[in-house]
């Protein structure tokens, strides 16, 4: 199983133009403060975020970019657990070699500096393996679209499902 904390990669091709899709898109989801669970988000000019839950933002998400391919569009994008959660996770665990090598520098940082560091890069290794690892949540956004658009879509997990 690859390791994809940021979900899997999806593309979906369909004949309808990039006006039709995003009002079908606006139709067929479900309003911001509606309690049962189901795809709600925003079409923002060509970018696409679309989520599962009204109360937790942080639950299966799916961003992407619709583009005009000539005889239709296409949609494509990224879909997993959390993908904005990660994304600030990621960036987290970019600032820290940075703000490590800054102290060890400045002679600031000692034994006990270097530990919590090493704990807070494995709780954050963690973090990103579980979310690859539930990654297929963004499973339901990725449907959607594709009824939604009628469309044939392409990503993970038609090609290669996870056992």
């Amino acid at each position: 199983m690859a390791f994809l904390p940021l979900g899997f990669a999806f593309e979906l091709k369909t004949p309808l133009g990039i006006a039709e899709s995003k009002s079908r898109i606006r139709e067929c989801k479900q309003p911001w403060y509606d309690p049962h669970d189901g795809p709600r988000g925003f079409v923002l000019g060509r970018f696409i975020c679309l989520w599962n839950s009204m109360v937790d933002r942080q639950g299966p998400m799916l961003v992407g970019w619709i583009h005009d391919d000539g005889t239709g569009c296409r949609i494509a994008g990224r879909s997993g657990s959390d993908i904005n959660g990660m994304f600030y996770l990621c960036l987290v665990g970019a600032l820290f070699p940075v703000i490590a090598v800054g102290l060890f520098r400045e002679g600031k940082m000692g034994f006990s500096g270097a530990i919590l560091l090493a704990l807070s890069a494995a709780a954050l290794i963690l973090l990103l393996w579980s979310a690859s690892r539930e990654r297929r949540a963004g499973l339901v956004l990725a449907d959607f679209l594709e009824l939604t658009l009628g469309s044939n879509a392409r990503h993970e997990f038609r090609h290669s499902p996870d056992p």
